[in-house]
């Protein structure tokens, strides 16, 4: 599982460290621990931004961000391609 970031993303690349960072975003500061996301994702889903096709939410869904201010967290589920 990949960790949650500041900005919301779920870590999507790894630095010059391999310390892991968001380049959405250009964040590298790591918010919460796996452990402690899981207990926050019970029960939210997270709906794709392109098509609004509706998944349980998951740190390891494609660019995850997790909105604890919205009904919704944000996914990419893949509907237009991946290129």
């Amino acid at each position: 599982m990949v960790p949650l970031m500041k900005c919301g993303h779920t870590a999507n690349a790894v630095d010059q460290d391999n310390n892991p960072v968001c380049v959405i975003c250009n964040c590298c500061e790591i918010a919460r621990t796996n452990s402690a996301m899981k207990e926050l994702l019970i029960r939210r889903k997270a709906r794709c931004f392109e098509c609004g096709r509706i998944e349980d939410s998951n740190l390891n869904l494609a660019f995850f961000e997790y909105k604890p201010l919205s009904d919704y967290d944000s996914y990419y589920c893949g509907c237009y391609g991946w290129d």
